[in-house]
């Protein structure tokens, strides 16, 4: 029986990883590629949300958290998988929360939506990373309002472009799920 690991690395590969013998996929990054992870045709899917959620919630562990969240749109559906398995899984409350890319231009024109204040304890989670810029981003505007960030996870590092590099110069632990090796082993 495969492990819950293999099992995600699975169902994303069916569902969210294509492939090209030239670079013709153009990356949120910039530039292109041979290969492209889309997460959210994987988390169009009850089981896959399940396992992303589980897995996150088990390499937590019983570390402090009060909140997961990250940038919209690619954070929201990881955020509401851990908060939900959290809560499956031990009864634990861990709230989420939606870091925008822009303010809202009604209303209190916040940049984070949800039920957060200063000084909580939160994990921001991410999709995939290439330069990191995305988690960065998600990363200064919790800190700027006041949260404190404990930790980083995202689904899929691509191992390019430094974004894991670059997100350990920020001082919070970081983590994944699999690569895009992983990925791309199970493809050939």
């Amino acid at each position: 029986m495969p492990s819950q690991t293999d099992r995600l690395i699975e169902l994303f590969r069916q569902t969210s990883f294509k492939s090209s013998p030239t670079p013709v996929f153009k990356l949120a990054a910039g530039g292109l590629s041979r290969w492209y992870v889309d997460c959210k045709m994987a988390l169009s899917y009850p089981e896959a949300r399940q396992l992303v959620g589980e897995r996150i919630v088990e390499k937590l562990g019983s570390a402090p958290a009060d909140a997961v969240g990250g940038l919209a749109l690619g954070a929201w559906p990881i955020a509401l998988a851990v908060s939900d398995a959290a809560w499956r899984l031990s009864g634990r409350t861990i709230r989420t929360f939606v870091v925008r890319k822009e303010p809202k231009d009604h209303g209190t024109g916040k940049f984070i939506e949800g039920d957060v204040k200063a000084g909580d304890r939160t994990i921001i989670v991410d999709d995939v990373v290439t330069t990191g810029m995305s988690t960065i981003t998600a990363v200064e505007r919790c800190r700027a309002a006041g949260l404190e960030v404990a930790r980083i996870f995202a689904i899929v590092d691509r191992q390019e472009s430094g974004g894991r590099e670059s997100l350990e110069k920020l001082g919070v632990p970081f983590e994944v799920l699999f690569t895009l090796a992983d990925l791309r082993a199970r493809a050939e």
